[in-house]
């Protein structure tokens, strides 16, 4: 049994390339399920705050963030920082297709139902918010195969539409983001940052292209950085129409790319 702060908790994942151990919690009094992130060394308070701030189904409620001692079977292990908030039931989404293999035919259906239920959550996030993730990778995309909803998590790196990024992971960011990220490592004051502001904007169409980037790896089990063959020429299940949906969004100039969560739901509803 694990004890942090007042909270409890049997079991906790751990995931490489994730910064925070994660547990469901026992039950706090009422039906909801909660989560616990918790971590050493990074603070989740502006993630809290971020939460603070938005109302969506698919995005979880924060409940409590904090600063407490660890206990594991009353032996106190550290002190960690930790967030509480609403747990998504479900899986990574290239994890899922990992396990489950290559979507073919009879699976592609359930791959469209998942990629638009993504779009809702980032409709709301860009357009009603005026908010980018800026941090959308596969253990960030929680799909429910029973119900069809992905839910979005992890959202301590969200940024308002136009300004600098707070970080990114690499591997599944968009070029602009890639480009800032770099400008951003030899700014040394605000006018540094405000020139930079002025050559590059982040906005929803970066998520966009990480959702590219994921859907791609559901489609054909490699990375889009590994190859130059559209989806299609890997995995001949994939209907023409989301060949090029995919490569809509893997645009590299974001003025080409497909504009919007509103746009991306509605293309692949034509599938």
């Amino acid at each position: 049994m694990f004890k942090l702060g007042k909270y409890q908790f049997e079991t906790f994942k751990y995931r490489p390339g994730h910064r925070a151990n994660y547990a469901v919690l026992d039950k706090l009094g009422n039906e909801r399920e909660w989560g616990i992130k918790y971590s050493p060394s990074y603070s989740y308070s502006s993630e809290f705050d971020v939460l603070k701030k938005l109302s969506h189904p698919q995005i979880p409620k924060r409940y409590d963030c904090g600063k407490s001692d660890l206990y594991e079977d009353d032996k106190h292990v550290l002190k960690e920082h930790y967030i509480v908030e609403q747990h998504f039931e479900g899986e990574d989404i290239v994890q899922y297709y990992k396990e489950k293999g290559v979507p073919d035919t009879t699976e592609i259906g359930n791959v469209l139902k998942y990629f638009s239920s993504v779009a809702h959550p980032l409709q709301y996030l860009h357009k009603k918010r005026k908010c980018v993730h800026t941090d959308i990778k596969p253990g960030h995309l929680i799909v429910e195969p029973n119900t069809g909803i992905v839910g979005l998590i992890d959202l301590e790196l969200t940024i308002k539409i136009g300004e600098t990024i707070k970080g990114m992971t690499r591997e599944y960011a968009s070029p602009e983001q890639k480009k800032m990220g770099d400008l951003l490592k030899n700014a040394s004051n605000k006018k540094d940052e405000k020139s930079i502001l002025s050559q590059i904007t982040i906005d929803g169409r970066s998520d966009l292209y990480s959702i590219g980037l994921i859907l791609f790896e559901v489609l054909t089990g490699q990375l889009w950085a590994s190859t130059d063959q559209p989806p299609i020429e890997i995995n001949k299940s994939v209907p023409r129409k989301l060949n090029e949906i995919t490569m809509g969004l893997l645009e590299e100039d974001q003025s080409k790319r497909i504009s919007s969560a509103e746009k991306l739901g509605e293309e692949l509803a034509c599938v």
